[in-house]
This record gives structure tokens, C-alpha cells and sequence, in this order.
């Protein structure tokens, strides 16, 4: 039978994570084979030093959260991000989860820590974030310039042209089109995504913005045989404080898959609401609605619901982003072929 020694001897070394356990002084106890493996340190070297001069350099004990949280606080917390030192000199970054320690009368001894190296893993994040708009960026400049030399030749600038000529030129110039609109948003999500937009507010009338979007969009919605109407409040919302180039987008954003998803002879309903804290925003459509399976997943970033939806997958993504900056939540419900309602709430 293996006693309660061997048995934390086997948990401990078996872990896929680094353990560190310390005293409530912050002095190391116990340091297992993967905390060595991921620091360069052997236990014997650490074992009766102090766990925050070892591994963050310099030794300033509130950048570890073993220290900041279990020493100092006597509060567990869960994956959080830090930077530790290795032997080598080398800075890397971890995740850890930290405990305090106490004894069966409830008497605080230490605390533990549990990480891991993520170091590749956020290298990766800062490709990825890094290679989105310089890919967008680099595309943009040849797609505009492309289409301008386009209108040039649809014009006449250049020679006059065939029927024919005109047709397969204004296709080109139509695909060019979309493929900014899709560049752009790729752009625009990378921005949102790298936290470099910040919401410059001012006063915003919804009331207008909403009214003009309707109005946009009123000449295609009457050529899909589509009816909006805007449920205006019986009182007048009062002017809020948000970014209304923003707002904007994410009405602009919702009302375009509404047009989208509905057939001739729908309508699409915007109902404005104040309630004592916020605003809440409501785009209602009769469209084809959203199958229950795929509703969990439509604010993620490039989600289409199938592979024939044309569009990037970033708009709904976008208007959450945007929301959310403003502290702000948005939401969906739908019921497949019969209709969906996406709402959002801003403070006012």
C-alpha cells in the first residue's frame, strides 16, 4: 500500500506542470522535476532560497504572483500571466495558478504555484496579430489602385470600348469591390484585435444615427421587396456618450445580415428602448433565422454559417468588440426560418 509521502512523491513528479512550494516566508520547500525542466534550476539549487529573488529579477516581490496573491493576500487565483527567469538569463512567460497553504487549525504555513511556459505560444499570438493587417495592408494598396485604372477604362479615358468590353470590366471592378470590403474589415479586425481602438466619445444621438443607417440602405431594401420600420420611443432618448463612427459600424454591421438573410416580402423592425441605465437597441427581422446549433458560435471572428455565405466572418465580431469597448453587451435570439433579433445595450 503506498502511503501519503510516496503518493505526493508520484502526483508531484508526475505533473505536466512546474510546482513550486513555499513557506509562508516565501521560501522554497519543494521545487518537482518539471519546474526544473522548465527553469534550468535543479531543485537542489533553489530549495531554501527565496522563490520571487530566484525567478523574477529583478527580485521585486509584487511581480510574482505567488508572492502578490498567496503570501501577500491569501488568495487563490487561476492562470494568470507572469515573467520568470530562467538560470540561463533567459525571460520567458509563464501561467500560474497559486494557492495559499493552510494548516488543519487553519493557521497559514505558504502557499504553492503551479505553471507553465507559454512562451512559444504567445511568440505565435504575436505572429499571427503581426501577419493579419501587414497581409490586409499589402493587399489594399494594388486592389484600389487596380480598381481606379478600372473606372479609367469604364469611362472611356482610355478608348472606347465594346459592349461586351464593358460587361467583363465592370465584373472585375465588382469582384475588386469586394475584395476591399474584405481587406478592410481585416484591417479593421486586427486593430480591434491588437486593443488600438479606443472608443473617442462624444455626444451621440441614436435616435439619428439609426434613422440615417435606415436610410442608406432603403433603395436596396426596396428592391428586395424588404419593409423597415423604426419604432421611435414615445419619449426622446437622450443624446449618450459613445463613439458614434463606431456605432455606426455596428448598426451598419446587423442591418446588412438582416438585408442579407431575408427574402422578398420581410421586414426588419429597429426598436429603440431607454431603460434607467442604458440603451437598448433591437434589430428584429422575418429572415431565415439561425440554426440553434450555430448560434453559440456567430460573434466569433471569421464564423460563417455556411461555406456560400460571402463575407469575411468578421462583422458580427466587430460590432461585439466595439460594444463591449464601450462597456456594452450584445446579443442574439433567432429561430430558424422564421427570424432573429440581435440587441445591444449601451450605458448611458
Amino acid at each position: 500500500m503506498i502511503d501519503q509521502q510516496q503518493l505526493y512523491e508520484i502526483i508531484k513528479n508526475n505533473l505536466p506542470v512546474g510546482l513550486t512550494l513555499v513557506d509562508k516566508d516565501g521560501i522554497i520547500q519543494d521545487f518537482n522535476s518539471q519546474a526544473e525542466a522548465i527553469t534550468g534550476y535543479q531543485k537542489t539549487e533553489v530549495i531554501g532560497k527565496l522563490h520571487f529573488e530566484i525567478l523574477h529579477s529583478p527580485p521585486y516581490r509584487e511581480a510574482c504572483p505567488l508572492f502578490a496573491f498567496a503570501l501577500q493576500k491569501k488568495q487563490q487565483t487561476v492562470e494568470v500571466e507572469s515573467t520568470i527567469k530562467k538560470k540561463n538569463g533567459e525571460s520567458i512567460t509563464i501561467t500560474a495558478t497559486v494557492s495559499p497553504l493552510f494548516d488543519k487549525d487553519k493557521n497559514f504555513i505558504g502557499g504553492i504555484e503551479l505553471f507553465r511556459d507559454i512562451s512559444q505560444l504567445k511568440k505565435l499570438e504575436r505572429e499571427r496579430k503581426n501577419i493579419l493587417p501587414m497581409f490586409a495592408h499589402d493587399m489594399k494598396n494594388p486592389v484600389t489602385t487596380s480598381a481606379g485604372f478600372l473606372s479609367r477604362l469604364l469611362s472611356g479615358k482610355a478608348g472606347p470600348l465594346t459592349e461586351i468590353q464593358a460587361s467583363y470590366l465592370q465584373i472585375i471592378k465588382d469582384g475588386l469591390k469586394k475584395l476591399e470590403e474584405l481587406i478592410i474589415d481585416f484591417l479593421e479586425f486586427s486593430r480591434f484585435e491588437a486593443k488600438e481602438y479606443i472608443p473617442l466619445k462624444s455626444a451621440c444621438n441614436l435616435e439619428d444615427t439609426l434613422a440615417s443607417q435606415i436610410e442608406t440602405v432603403r433603395l436596396e431594401a426596396d428592391k428586395k421587396d424588404i419593409r423597415i420600420f423604426f419604432e421611435y420611443p414615445d419619449i426622446p432618448i437622450p443624446v449618450i456618450d459613445a463613439d458614434c463612427r463606431m456605432i455606426n459600424r455596428i448598426i451598419s454591421n446587423l442591418l446588412d445580415n438582416a438585408l442579407k438573410y431575408s427574402n422578398p416580402g420581410a421586414m426588419i423592425t429597429f426598436r429603440l428602448t431607454e431603460r434607467e441605465k442604458d440603451v437598448l437597441v433591437q434589430i428584429i427581422d422575418t429572415g431565415k433565422g439561425i440554426p440553434e446549433e450555430q448560434l453559440p458560435y456567430i460573434f466569433d471572428a471569421f464564423h460563417r454559417f455556411n461555406r456560400d455565405t460571402s463575407g469575411s466572418g468578421l462583422g458580427l465580431s466587430i460590432a461585439k468588440t466595439i460594444v463591449e469597448a464601450h462597456g456594452g453587451k450584445i446579443w442574439a435570439e433567432s429561430t430558424h426560418g422564421k427570424g432573429s433579433t440581435f440587441s445591444f445595450l449601451l450605458p448611458k
